[in-house]
């Protein structure tokens, strides 16, 4: 595991828990400019901590930015983002099992 260098550009970008987010496309100095995949899960998008869009534009798409700091590390054949800037895990905060459903909420004449 290394440091992200201009050698990477080209390489895909995965989340800790193994999922793409896209393709490395640029960098300068300390942000990094990634092609958002086609495919990606909108949830995973939502918690995503990058720049929904830069200046920057690679084939006529404006491309995310992110910061050198969210790599947690390279090999020879793709980039892994730290889970702090982008994960799939639930916000601990939060109880799922609590939250009601969409229809539960009741008759609003009750209150």
């Amino acid at each position: 595991m290394g440091d992200v260098t201009e050698n990477d550009i080209g390489k895909p970008i995965f989340t800790a828990e193994n999922h793409r987010i896209g393709t490395l496309r640029g960098m300068d100095g300390p942000t990094l400019y990634i092609s958002i995949a086609d495919d990606i899960d909108p949830t995973l998008r939502s918690d995503m901590n990058i720049a929904e869009k830069t200046g920057i534009k690679d084939g006529g798409e404006y491309l995310a930015g992110a910061t050198r700091a969210s790599v947690e590390g390279v090999t020879d054949d793709k980039i892994r983002f730290w889970p702090t800037y982008a994960t799939e895990a639930k916000h601990e905060s939060v109880s799922y099992d609590e939250i009601p459903e969409e229809d539960s909420h009741g008759d609003p004449t009750d209150l």
